[in-house]
Order: C-alpha cells, then sequence, then structure tokens
C-alpha cells in the first residue's frame, strides 16, 4: 500500500513536470510546429530580409572589392565597404518593394483571404462596409458612380503603418494562396491531359 502511494506519488510528480516543461515550450511552438514548420509573419519576414540584403550587399561588395584592387590604387578594402554599403541598401529597397508588390496583388486579387488574415493574425480589422469581392477594376472604369474602397485603397490610405500590417498579413497567407495557385493549375494540367486522351 505504502510503495502504491508511492507510485502514484511519483507519477503525479512526473506529470506535473511534463506539463510545466510543455508550459515553457509553448513559446517555442508558435515558432515551429513539429508538423510542418510553421513560421510566423514576422519571422519569415526577417529571415527573407536578411538574406536578401546581406546576398545583395556580399555580391557587390565583393565585386567592387576586386574592381578596385585591380583598377585603382586604393586597394580593395574601401571600395569592398562602399560596394557593400550600396548593395545592402539596394536589396532593402528590392525586397521592401517586392514585398508591397505581393501585397497589392494579394489585396486586389484575394481580398477576402487577406482581410481575414489581418483580422486573426494582426488583429487589425478592416472596415466592414470594404467592398472585399475583388470588384475593384469594376469600380475604376465606371466614372462618377460612388463605389465602395477596397482593400487595397484602405491599406493606402492607412499609411506606412497600415501597408506594414497587411505586408505581415500577405506573408501569413502566402502558403495558402501558393496551394489555390497549385490547385488551379493542376486543373489547367488535368484538363489538357484529359483533352490528349
Amino acid at each position: 500500500m505504502h510503495h502504491t502511494h508511492q507510485g502514484l506519488k511519483s507519477r503525479s510528480s512526473v506529470k506535473t513536470m511534463v506539463d510545466s516543461n510543455a508550459a515553457h515550450f509553448d513559446g517555442l511552438s508558435s515558432l515551429i510546429t513539429l508538423g510542418g514548420f510553421a513560421i510566423p509573419a514576422r519571422a519569415r519576414f526577417v529571415a527573407k530580409f536578411v538574406g536578401s540584403s546581406l546576398f545583395s550587399s556580399l555580391t557587390l561588395g565583393l565585386v567592387a572589392g576586386q574592381t578596385g584592387a585591380a583598377l585603382f590604387s586604393c586597394g580593395p578594402l574601401i571600395p569592398f565597404m562602399a560596394g557593400s554599403c550600396i548593395g545592402y541598401t539596394w536589396g532593402c529597397i528590392g525586397y521592401w518593394r517586392q514585398c508591397k508588390n505581393m501585397t497589392m496583388t494579394y489585396a486586389k486579387s484575394y481580398p477576402k483571404i487577406l482581410a481575414h488574415s489581418l483580422c486573426t493574425n494582426m488583429l487589425l480589422v478592416p472596415p466592414k462596409d470594404l467592398a472585399l469581392d475583388g470588384s475593384s477594376d469594376v469600380s475604376e472604369t465606371i466614372k462618377g458612380t460612388d463605389s465602395k474602397m477596397t482593400l487595397d485603397e484602405w491599406i493606402v490610405e492607412g499609411g506606412i503603418g497600415r501597408l506594414s500590417y497587411a505586408i505581415l498579413a500577405a506573408q501569413s497567407c502566402e502558403e495558402d494562396i501558393q496551394e489555390m495557385h497549385k490547385s488551379e493549375r493542376q486543373k489547367i494540367v488535368d484538363k489538357y491531359s484529359g483533352g490528349k486522351e
């Protein structure tokens, strides 16, 4: 009886240790899930930003350093540093433009998905009277009509802050939209393969 009580006590202490360890790792589960390596939008943005700026900085720096060593008497270091600075700036601006273009494309083509991502991931709720049916082209062609504001117009109107949150929301739903593109492409391929048969 005494051994049984000790066994139950040790099991409960082990369970308590496991629960406390699980609570400590709850923060890690938001970064990486074991099933599919789900990375949060902020971490994904930072990783791609660092990779893009680092690659362009090193590439342009090495080219400038080699050019300075071969053609000028200043040696390779000063041209390398200048080229790295220019490359880093070029990489930053290029990656920002790429993210902004992707976000605006999603806002025009998939406004409901991006609005849902803004609500659930960024806790930024767009107004309910936005036109989320993807009919921005129609409102642009019909002049003089009272058309609802579209999601892309709402994002631009909010300035750099709203655009930043929209970019993170686009990063969050990027995989879902890519899956939609893959399924659409597969339907097109199936039609072609079915027609040939």
